[in-house]
């Protein structure tokens, strides 16, 4: 297991301002970080790639579809565009070092029919996005995860047996799927049930409180969560994941309309110990 930290706790993008909480993150054992790689510049990446190798730590990406870039949208030249966007993350993630570009990619975020839900068209019309998307991802060396939301961010898939029907259309070795507790506890009726749905499928996990801010100080069931993913086999990266009100625009973007936390060293210096604490099988509740 590697524990992550998703820079999102702090804004929509990286910015030198951040810098030095970076080696900050090491000392208090993080081995690496989430960066959101969907705003910004090109040439940002590469640059945030050379600053994190000297604070010692690894990265994934975090990207979203947008809406004049959507996948499932009927415009065959707006899906172009979705391809095109999709391609442009995959090069950010790769060109910071990561192995992995995690999130809403299979979708715009919020943004919802009129009429519909997740029909045959538009299910077909994101599998054959991702799949062009995933084969510039394997050549970038870099593996998709499609985050399913809750249905208040996402309609097209909203459960782990949502996106597991997703990946068999698109059928790609290359993508996969992020599980993130917090739309988990929404949507989902056990965390088990919603892990064991991923079996062989799930590239990531966000580990994220029901209300977005400290983890276990809310309703997400982590004994069983984390319980759930040993008997997976899963042994990939844990990143911790809140969203605060430091960047107003980005915190209102996310829904985010009070202060969850008075600080954000809240949610990062207790998560190390907490995580740690809740993946050792010693926790883990009786049958």
């Amino acid at each position: 297991m590697r524990l992550g930290l998703s820079m999102l706790l702090f804004a929509g993008r990286v910015t030198q301002a951040h810098h030095p909480l970076l080696p900050r993150f090491k000392a208090a054992g993080y081995d690496g970080v989430e960066v959101p790689v969907t705003d910004g510049e090109d040439a940002d990446y590469p640059a945030l790639a050379r600053v994190l190798d000297a604070a010692g730590l690894q990265r994934t990406a975090v990207g979203f579809s947008r809406a004049d870039a959507d996948p499932i949208h009927p415009d065959a030249a707006v899906r172009r565009r979705a391809v095109d966007h999709l391609r442009r993350l995959i090069d950010r993630a790769h060109a910071l070092g990561c192995t992995l570009l995690g999130g809403p990619i299979h979708a715009a975020y919020a943004t919802f029919p009129e009429v519909g839900g997740p029909d045959e068209d538009r299910l077909a019309r994101s599998a054959d996005v991702l799949r062009v998307a995933a084969e510039h991802a394997a050549s970038a060396g870099v593996r998709l995860g499609i985050e399913h939301l809750n249905r208040f961010e996402c309609f097209l898939c909203t459960t782990a047996a949502q996106t597991r029907a997703l990946l068999r259309r698109i059928d790609h070795p290359a993508c996969g799927a992020v599980y993130d507790s917090h739309h988990a506890h929404i949507e989902e009726r056990a965390p088990a049930t919603a892990i064991g749905a991923l079996g062989g499928v799930l590239a990531h996990v966000q580990l994220s409180e029901s209300h977005r801010g400290v983890l276990g100080s809310g309703q997400v069931r982590w004994a069983e969560t984390f319980a759930a993913l040993r008997a997976a086999g899963y042994d990939g990266w844990l990143v911790v994941e809140a969203f605060s009100r430091q960047d107003p625009p980005f915190g209102a973007a996310l829904r985010i309309w009070r202060d969850l936390f008075a600080d954000p060293r809240e949610v990062w210096e207790p998560a190390v110990s907490f995580v740690r604490a809740g993946w050792d099988p010693a926790h883990e509740p009786a049958p």
